[in-house]
């Protein structure tokens, strides 16, 4: 019994690691930064530049 729920715990640790280490290389290796769930859902990141606020009219 606790065999088996090491080596379940193995096998989805295994997965999750995996899987998180494909998405972070295709986050820094892809031009288009898209990520695995991002691919699979097919959304994409969008680059805003924030606007520029002038600190001296926040008073």
């Amino acid at each position: 019994m606790v065999l088996r729920a090491f080596i379940v715990s193995l096998i989805c640790g295994l997965t999750i690691g995996i899987v998180t280490i494909i998405s972070f290389f295709m986050v820094v290796f892809r031009q288009d930064k898209q990520s695995l769930q991002d691919s699979m859902a097919a959304t994409y990141v969008k680059r805003v530049n924030p606007p520029k606020v002038d600190s001296s009219k926040l008073n």
